[in-house]
């Protein structure tokens, strides 16, 4: 596929339109955030059609454009947080009986998600792109450009320090329930 006429440019869209914000949606953890980097992508790809010279996929092309631009993005908003005053955490309490079920698991995901954030941002990226989006190391590889053995590296530790930093959580969900 080529991407220099509007129709197969809108065939590419509304082909990949939603895999790609699910795969934005897992890298940046936010909605909106995915939704604006699935426009800036398109828009950057119909910009550089001229760019894309047919090797491999137009939807690899596509999703390696979309990464680059997360990471730039990531980039701009670890500056102007560097400029931001500290925001004081809050924690919330932890989870009891008496809590609903959906409360519980609201709980556990945002726990979840405060340890991929705890994460290097190499590790996390490289652990949502294997364990959420099913990419191979070596795909993440060509996405990155890091190498394979690096890639698998940063996935294992990854998930070695979640399960490390979820333990409790783990622990006390046995405790109560022991299925």
């Amino acid at each position: 596929m080529t991407l220099s006429s509007p129709s197969e440019f809108r065939e590419l869209f509304e082909g990949e339109r939603e895999r790609l914000h699910r795969f934005l949606c897992h890298l940046t953890g936010n909605r909106a955030d995915a939704e604006d980097l699935v426009q800036e992508t398109f828009l950057t790809v119909w910009r550089k059609r001229d760019q894309f010279e047919g090797r491999g996929s137009a939807a690899g092309y596509l999703r390696s454009t979309a990464f680059h631009l997360y990471l730039n993005a990531r980039e701009l908003k670890l500056r102007r947080a560097s400029l931001a005053p500290e925001p004081v955490e809050t924690f919330a309490p932890a989870a009891e009986q008496e809590l609903e079920h959906e409360d519980a698991v609201a709980f556990l995901i945002a726990r979840v998600r405060a340890a991929l954030a705890a994460l290097s941002d190499e590790s996390r990226d490289a652990f949502v792109l294997f364990r959420f989006e099913g990419l191979s190391c070596a795909e993440i590889s060509a996405l990155s450009g890091a190498p394979v053995k690096t890639v698998e590296t940063r996935v294992r530790r990854a998930t070695i320090e979640l399960a490390e930093r979820l333990k409790p959580y783990r622990d006390e969900l046995l405790r109560r329930d022991p299925r």
